[in-house]
């Protein structure tokens, strides 16, 4: 689990975790929280239940989830990874990332892009990165490019 305590204390540490200083991560919270709440509050399904009800998230409170978010942004580890770290199965962090991202959108105002995952076989990784074949294979790089395009 992540020591939020200790990334709270160190400046340079919350930097090179997350990107954002103590402070600015304090500021983002209290609009990320409020973002949280009208989010959950408009893709809430029909339920009997009341809000707040049921089984509490793995995740507990807002700066937790901004953590969460935005250590997933930064670094973009797996599933697998970002579950060890936060203390949850993979599966709960593939839902959570699909409730938290439009969340954090909402909250900068803008969209968040996250790099492609389709490269299948090694032919689309050596289309997707000709510059690798190349140097794998000590081609000129001109050369290469034409052979993948």
């Amino acid at each position: 689990m992540i020591n939020k305590e200790r990334l709270l204390r160190d400046n340079r540490l919350c930097k090179a975790i997350i990107g954002l200083s103590v402070e600015e991560l304090k500021n983002l919270a209290a609009e990320f929280s409020a973002c949280y709440l009208i989010y959950r509050k408009k893709n809430r399904k029909d339920h009997e239940r009341q809000m707040g009800a049921g089984q509490k998230g793995f995740i507990p409170t807002p700066l937790d989830k901004l953590l969460f978010i935005l250590l997933y942004l930064k670094c973009y580890p797996t599933y697998d990874l970002q579950g060890l770290l936060f203390g949850l199965d993979r599966t709960r962090v593939c839902r959570w990332v699909k409730i938290l991202l439009p969340v954090l959108e909402m909250t900068l105002g803008r969209e968040c892009v996250l790099p492609a995952r389709q490269i299948r076989s090694a032919e689309e990784f050596f289309r997707a990165f000709p510059g690798v074949i190349a140097r794998r294979l000590n081609f000129d790089y001109k050369v290469c490019y034409e052979l993948y395009n």
